[in-house]
């Protein structure tokens, strides 16, 4: 598992950096040429100013990087053939096994179980950020 951990990070950490530079460069400057001449520190500008305008980045990045998550078949199944151990077994290994042994009613019922865990939790990320916004808002 920690193999696989490592590669889905290395596979994903060019792509999301590249998402977090292009936010940080979206920030604009006179934030913080401001916040010189009043006299904030390191700290207050970090949580107040950066922190604040890479919410919207971070929620993407976290959102890209949980469906980016169920893609990892690939990567499992290169390694460890169709029948990988029960700890690395993911759902797609049962939608391919359930392919190939043409039984249609439990991959589509596993397509829909997937479709709405996605769904679901990126509805939990978008409440998430909502909430996280108005605390930094105020």
């Amino acid at each position: 598992m920690l193999v696989m951990v490592l590669i889905f990070i290395w596979k994903n950490i060019g792509y999301d950096m590249t998402l977090f530079l292009s936010g940080l460069s979206n920030i604009p400057e006179q934030y913080y040429e401001y916040a010189d001449m009043e006299g904030a520190g390191r700290w207050w500008k970090l949580k107040h100013i950066t922190l604040t305008y890479l919410m919207p980045t971070t929620f993407v990045v976290i959102i890209m990087t949980v469906v980016n998550s169920f893609k990892i078949f690939k990567e499992i199944y290169i390694m460890t053939g169709e029948y990988p151990p029960d700890s690395l077994y993911v759902l797609q290994h049962y939608m391919n096994n359930m392919f190939l042994s043409l039984n249609y009613p439990k991959l589509a019922s596993a397509t829909y179980i997937l479709t709405a865990v996605i769904v679901l939790f990126v509805a939990c990320i978008f409440m998430a950020e909502k909430k996280v916004s108005e605390n930094l808002s105020s």
